[in-house]
């Protein structure tokens, strides 16, 4: 199989998108990108490969673990909550990537997103089937199709942005979601600006997800304290602050409800976003606001 063109340097991408700068004079712009994803007590016979993320945990999915999909419900009835309130009192726009099960089976969840202006972003089917290059092309089509349909007929807004199960791709998806109309997507953690991604369907901006800040990649996977992934997140937005123009640089915090806002990990996440909002020169964005104001910037030359 051939790969995509992102993979490769020498084939001309991924190149920096063009950008004038960030609105107000703004040196760093902020995502704070919710992943919310249903696990299901057992997986169905066809459930695929399962992410890092539930399958290195427990025996899940072999046999039922109470302890791995009760944590993910928790994080869907409890979790999710906790940080949009937090998230209402500072002011910070939340990206929601929701699976297509959650959209479909927790209206009260996108009724609050919706009210925190929330922008919803595609990211699957379920929390355990995963994008890779054994799907036969079809099936991944089908999976694609079925979350972006999902997000656009139960939280009412057809998405412009996807967001794979632990960042996952296949080599062909990009192709497949530009086809959809996805014009952005987080999972290349390959930059620290927003960048193009060439695909022969058109191009999908990569806005970075910064990988080594991510809650579960951080935290959960590496192991490390939850008060150094506080201090790392902290120190890596003051030193990107600092580099300032001309590349005007993007942190994607990726957090997972069913992990951070355990009560004794949310008060870091608190923290955190306490400290970062009294910083100078942030711009607190959704995905499609970065999307438009490149936008933007384009039609203005």
């Amino acid at each position: 199989m051939q790969l995509v063109r992102p993979l490769h340097e020498a084939d001309g991408g991924p190149r920096p998108a063009p950008n004038p700068g960030w609105p107000g004079g703004a040196h760093l712009s902020v995502v704070v990108l919710m992943h919310l994803d249903h696990v299901p007590a057992l997986p169905g016979p066809d459930a695929g490969i399962p992410p890092s993320s539930v399958a290195l945990r427990g025996p899940y999915p072999q046999i039922m673990d109470v302890h791995t999909t009760s944590q993910h419900e928790y994080g869907l009835r409890v979790g999710a909550f906790r940080i949009l309130d937090l998230l209402d009192e500072l002011r910070i726009p939340p990206t929601a990537a929701i699976d297509a099960c959650s959209a479909r089976h927790r209206p009260r969840l996108v009724e609050r997103l919706t009210e925190s202006g929330a922008e919803f972003v595609a990211h699957g089917v379920d929390g355990i089937s995963i994008l890779h290059d054994g799907m036969e092309r079809e099936a991944q089509r089908a999976y694609l199709a079925e979350s972006v349909g999902a997000v656009e007929e139960f939280c009412g807004v057809r998405p412009a942005g996807w967001s794979g199960l632990d960042y996952a791709q296949s080599t062909t998806a990009l192709e497949d979601l530009a086809d959809l109309g996805i014009r952005w997507t987080a999972d290349w953690p390959n930059d620290e600006v927003p960048n193009i991604l060439a695909t022969s369907r058109g191009d999908i901006l990569n806005i970075p997800v910064s990988i080594h800040l991510d809650d579960v990649f951080s935290h959960l996977k590496r192991g490390i304290p939850i008060e150094k992934w506080a201090d790392n997140i902290v120190s890596s937005a003051r030193v990107l602050l600092g580099e300032g123009a001309p590349r005007n640089r993007t942190l994607v915090l990726g957090i997972h409800p069913w992990l951070i806002a355990q009560p004794f990990r949310f008060a870091h996440l608190r923290n955190v976003l306490r400290t970062l909002r009294e910083l100078d020169g942030l711009w607190w964005a959704r995905g499609a606001d970065i999307v438009a104001h490149l936008d933007d910037g384009r039609d203005e030359r």
